[in-house]
């Protein structure tokens, strides 16, 4: 059972708990982009290797070393695919996620322009290695931000899901994109969660995609109601505590449970449901297998994350 250890108090882990996407992190940081290119193209696992570009992309501030690789290495894929991936990264930073109402126009501005560098780059990955899964999934992160029409970013979708029929990233993406929040509506992403389920066995990881779907149409509403986190009553309703226990009992409740390097957001997905929910057995259960390291989201839909964190856990009588 993963426990806070040395380490008591929470902190943003883009490595997600895992060991290799956490060296691969330090390898960017020291210019080492050889270390990265050795590593993914050793990676046969194609839902792994989209998790370790993710894993490494996230958080990007310093693009230096992925500068560097194209420099030196410019028919390399590898070099165009992680350069577009944290360009994609880097752009979210630029925008911050604030609601687009507190996001100023110059920053705006900047989110675009590095979406469409790294777009350029992603689009050369693809024809020099049309076979690789990644670059779709940074694109549909790009076409979350441009707000690109349906049909690009349906097109998107399927090539990843071509490419890789199981994956989670692409499928989290495209939720994204689809909801209501975004560029869709409550509808259109139901009516993909619920196909993209409809076969899945349990123990899939896929069964993540309920939750997550719950908290876009949650913010959703809050954003057009204008209301406090607190004020809202969504994950009360009992068709969404049924429908997120359903999943939770089908997937991380399972005993056929697959494992997936994204398991430990998945927890925490779950986690923060819970507590929305007034879960608290299952919520404390959910708590003990996360550790200190965090992702931004879901706590940062309840405020600052790391404090949103501590919080949540304090309710149960964790440190």
């Amino acid at each position: 059972m993963p426990l806070f250890g040395k380490q008591t108090k929470p902190f943003i882990d883009h490595a997600r708990g895992d060991a290799q996407a956490a060296e691969l992190r330090k390898s960017a940081a020291a210019l080492d982009w050889a270390a990265v290119e050795s590593a993914l193209r050793s990676t046969g696992d194609r839902t792994r290797r989209e998790f370790l570009v993710d894993a490494v992309a996230l958080g990007s501030t310093d693009l230096k070393w992925v500068d560097r690789w194209v420099q030196e290495r410019p028919d390399e894929p590898l070099a165009r695919l992680l350069w577009g991936a944290c360009g994609v990264h880097y752009a979210w930073h630029v925008r911050s996620g604030a609601e687009p109402k507190y996001v100023s126009s110059d920053q705006m501005k900047g989110f675009h322009e590095w979406l469409s560098h790294a777009e350029d780059q992603l689009q050369h990955a693809i024809v020099l290695d049309p076979n690789d899964s990644a670059p779709w999934i940074a694109l549909l992160w790009s076409a979350v931000g441009l707000g690109l029409p349906l049909e690009e970013a349906t097109s998107r979708w399927e090539n990843v899901s071509r490419l890789n029929p199981q994956t989670e990233l692409g499928a989290l993406g495209y939720t994204t994109f689809v909801s209501a929040r975004w560029n869709g509506s409550h509808d259109l992403m139901w009516d993909f969660i619920r196909k993209r389920l409809a076969n899945e066995p349990d123990g899939s990881p896929q069964w993540v995609l309920v939750p997550d779907g719950h908290f876009e149409q949650w913010v959703a509403d809050r954003m057009a109601g204008d209301a406090d986190v607190h004020a809202s009553r969504y994950f009360q309703q009992p068709d969404v505590q049924k429908d997120i226990n359903d999943a939770y009992q089908k997937y991380l409740g399972s005993p056929a449970r697959r494992p997936s390097p994204l398991e430990p957001q998945n927890r925490e997905m779950f986690a923060c449901a819970f507590y929305l929910m007034g879960a608290r057995d299952l919520l404390r259960k959910e708590l003990e297998q996360i550790g200190p390291g965090i992702q931004t989201l879901p706590w940062g839909y309840l405020g600052a994350p790391l404090a949103a964190y501590q919080s949540v856990r304090e309710s149960v009588g964790l440190k």
